[in-house]
Formats: structure tokens, C-alpha cells, sequence
């Protein structure tokens, strides 16, 4: 698959999940592909990989206590990356309380 390019909030995310976890082989930001990418309303998932593992279970690495603000999203959001066979697999961004977000990027930061 082609790599379709990573969005500024998306690379922010991918940045920090690097240096919470880059001991554990976490991939610098510009070194992740990009593949595909779904806005449902109420979140974001999109497809990654990269060339490295990271040496951690399968599962989930979080923003350990970040979120993301975001103009016109009331509560916030969280986002994870999801790890499949020490494999980036897919980053997800969900949502807190319920509200609709239209996946346009505005006005967001990382707090």
C-alpha cells in the first residue's frame, strides 16, 4: 500500500507516543506510513506501519495522561496506537463525551 501521508495532528501524536516510548523501539514520527484513514464522527482510525518493531505486547500505548483540545470538540479527545505482533498497527482517535467531530483539524493541542 502507498503512503498516503500523515496529518499535522496526527504526526503531533506520533511524536509524543515516540518520546513516551522510544526506548521501546517507538518509531520516530516521519518514519511512519501512513495507509489508510476512516473518520467515523466520533473518532479517527488510520492504518500505520513502519519498518521497526517495538518491544512491547500486543495491545494498546496511550498519551500516559495527555489528550487533545480541540475547538468545537467540548471534551476533548484521547488518542492510542494500537500494536500487533510488535507491529505499529493502527492509530485511533476517539472522542470523549459523545460529541460529533466532522475529523476536520482545528485549533487543537496536545495538553
Amino acid at each position: 500500500m502507498n503512503d498516503i501521508g500523515q496529518t499535522a495532528m496526527e504526526t503531533a501524536v506520533l511524536a509524543k507516543l515516540h518520546d513516551l516510548y522510544k526506548a521501546d523501539g517507538f518509531p520516530a514520527a516521519d518514519s511512519v506510513r501512513v495507509l489508510r484513514r476512516e473518520n467515523t464522527g466520533g473518532g479517527r482510525y488510520v492504518d500505520i506501519d513502519a519498518d521497526v518493531e517495538v518491544l512491547r505486547d500486543d495491545g494498546y500505548l496511550d498519551l500516559e495522561g495527555s489528550f487533545i483540545e480541540m475547538s468545537g470538540v467540548r471534551s476533548g479527545m484521547m488518542a492510542v496506537v494500537f500494536l500487533q505482533g510488535r507491529r505499529l498497527r493502527r492509530l485511533e482517535f476517539t472522542v470523549y463525551g459523545g460529541d460529533h467531530w466532522n475529523g476536520e483539524e482545528q485549533g487543537w493541542k496536545i495538553v
